[in-house]
């Protein structure tokens, strides 16, 4: 992850052990005059970024994991704004779209300041199961 500021993170990378990273940041897309939504852009990366900070996670992560997208509809449009990843041992761990134009929301990884201020209220996101 990397530095947070008083927005929160702008960039997340889920490490795998073999090296490769998916990248996750928030891109704001129009979906109206006026109304704009943070929608999740994914990259492959083999590399941390600059500055970026590694946490380890709980090894229950290690384990098969189900993973969901969030998706937000709003004016009639749908748009992947999240993504939830939950260990067969309960945990979470949730990345969204922040408050803050181009920064990420998430849950689950560290406790910062200001590090989960979600653009929307969880409830406004229907949860689309993806994997497991």
């Amino acid at each position: 992850m990397n530095s947070p500021n008083m927005n929160g993170p702008m960039r997340t990378t889920l490490w795998r052990l073999g090296g490769i990273g998916l990248r996750i940041q928030a891109e704001m897309h129009d979906l109206a005059e006026r109304l704009e939504v943070g929608v999740l852009c994914f990259d492959l990366v083999f590399a941390p970024a600059h500055g970026e900070k590694i946490v380890d996670l709980d090894s229950t992560f290690l384990q098969p994991l189900r993973v969901s997208k969030l998706v937000l509809s709003e004016l009639g449009k749908s748009v992947e704004s999240g993504l939830l990843i939950q260990s067969n041992g309960g945990e979470e761990i949730l990345i969204v779209a922040s408050a803050f134009p181009c920064f990420l929301a998430i849950r689950g990884v560290l406790s910062l300041p200001h590090i989960f201020e979600p653009e929307y209220p969880l409830n406004r996101y229907q949860i689309i199961p993806v994997l497991g």
